[in-house]
């Protein structure tokens, strides 16, 4: 009998590392939304004309808990540079340079990124970060939301282990 309980109680042991790897394999998903400020004209470009390569332009949201369909709590900030490389009639590739900040820490994400003429879907690299955050990364999904004016995005952060 004796025998028998030790074999349930490792197999049981088993099972639990099995299990807690397995979580701890899996990426932190999570999802904020951004609501876009007013940032700086940079070098007079202000979206007033068509983009041309070289042209830069500021980002500053305010980043939101998101519930699918509603804003949440606060939850920090992002601050960043687009610069427009390739200029087309209906699309544009962009290099976005940006830090986020989060409660614990920063994340810095920076990549190459194909707009289009309206709202637009890409996914950026996640290159670092500090604090709680430090040596982060994986990726971040940026969703532009239509019917909002342009100033909504959604942010889902994939964390790799």
């Amino acid at each position: 009998m004796k025998k028998y309980g030790v074999t349930l109680a490792l197999a049981a042991i088993s099972v639990a590392v099995w299990a807690a790897s397995a979580s701890a394999g899996s990426p932190q998903v999570f999802s904020l939304l951004a609501v876009s400020g007013n940032p700086q004209p940079i070098n007079g470009f202000t979206f007033n004309r068509a983009p041309q390569a070289g042209d830069q332009f500021g980002i500053a949201d305010t980043l939101y808990t998101w519930a699918g369909t509603k804003r949440g709590a606060p939850a920090g900030r992002d601050q960043g540079i687009g610069t427009f490389q390739n200029v087309g009639k209906t699309s544009q590739t962009a290099l976005f340079t940006v830090q986020v900040y989060l409660s614990g820490g920063t994340m810095f994400v920076q990549g190459m990124a194909r707009t289009i003429n309206g709202p637009s879907n890409f996914t950026l690299p996640i290159l670092g970060g500090t604090g709680k955050y430090t040596g982060a990364k994986g990726s971040v999904a940026v969703r532009a939301l239509a019917g909002n004016g342009g100033n909504k995005s959604n942010l889902e952060f994939h964390l790799l282990p």
